[in-house]
């Protein structure tokens, strides 16, 4: 079976196709005939060496979906079960063995690149917007990258919550993504001379009540200064940097930062599976529309990686081995 490795850290350059034998399931693991895999920004950050594993060689991609083909004894699954997957290293591959915990079944109405393109993303968008801060009816919310996977997600719970978002998007071509994905207004950044000022205009003078922020060093004093006070700043990512050190004493008087994983740590495997089986009810019954930006073959990794880098692309893509 064919799956995409590095031998060293580096440009997209360095992801290649590799060969290895059919895995076997442990006790309690499956193994998946992957049909869809999930390119996210944290695989190029590992390809960068920036995140965990920092040893070579390395194996890519997290979630994705598939068909059930072998079971472990202990698995509750069967075979020819369609399934989805977070958090199973190495989904860029033909087959994966993926513990029997993180499998969530897809229904029959949802693709596979529906469920790829969506859980994970669509985890992420609940857990800040439902757990880490509970977004109210009548808020206004600034979502920045609101054409990304994460940021569509969002933008759709947190009007489907009863607020009004403002979202951002970096480039012209993708205003219409954000707006159909329910934003109250659209604003282009490379189309505004100061950004800060078209959104208070927005917002009136009191400012925004929640920022939802996975660019990081990039948008971070723009976003703050869009606050209102006691409004709540959250950092779920680092898209364009890594946010510097800062002194809380010169921040806005009254602003909440808030830093959260979108991985959600804490949560049990049983909490854990009822958002997943959530978010795929979501998608299935259209509360969440997943937007498929582009997909690629194995081969292609390189040229997804290029892709995603660029800042040009729009909701999930998609390795289809």
């Amino acid at each position: 079976m064919r799956f995409i490795s590095a031998s060293n850290f580096g440009p997209p350059e360095v992801l290649r196709v590799e060969e290895r034998p059919l895995p076997h399931p442990k006790a309690d693991e499956v193994i998946v005939e992957v049909k869809a895999a999930g390119i996210n920004l944290m695989d190029t950050y590992l390809r960068r060496g920036m995140t965990p594993p920092t040893s070579v060689p390395t194996v890519f991609g997290v979630d994705g979906a598939g068909v059930v083909v072998a079971v472990g004894a202990q698995s509750r699954a069967t075979i020819g079960d369609r399934v989805a997957w977070v958090w199973a290293p190495g989904s860029y591959a033909e087959m994966l063995a993926v513990p029997d915990e993180r499998l969530v079944p897809i229904p029959q109405s949802v693709s596979f690149e529906a469920a790829a393109g969506g859980l994970m993303q669509g985890l992420t968008a609940r857990h800040l917007c439902y757990d880490a801060v509970p977004v109210p009816q009548g808020a206004v919310v600034l979502v920045h990258s609101a054409a990304s996977g994460v940021g569509r997600m969002l933008t759709q719970l947190v009007t489907g919550r009863g607020a009004r978002v403002i979202a951002t998007v970096s480039r012209g071509h993708k205003a219409p993504a954000a707006a159909e994905a329910g934003a109250w207004k659209v604003l282009v950044r490379d189309e505004i001379e100061d950004l800060g000022a078209a959104i208070r205009d927005l917002s009136g003078p009191d400012g925004v009540d929640v920022v939802f922020d996975g660019t990081g060093k990039t948008l971070f004093d723009i976003s703050i200064s869009a606050l209102r006070y006691k409004g709540v700043f959250v950092h779920y990512g680092r898209a364009g940097g890594p946010i510097p050190p800062l002194s809380l004493w010169d921040q806005p008087d009254g602003v909440h930062l808030v830093r959260c994983r979108g991985d959600a740590r804490h949560e049990s495997i049983d909490q854990w599976r009822r958002h997943a089986l959530q978010v795929m009810q979501w998608i299935e019954d259209g509360t969440l529309d997943v937007l498929i930006g582009r997909t690629y073959c194995l081969e292609d990794a390189a040229a997804a990686h290029c892709d995603l880098e660029s800042q040009e692309t729009m909701g999930k893509l998609l390795l289809l081995p």
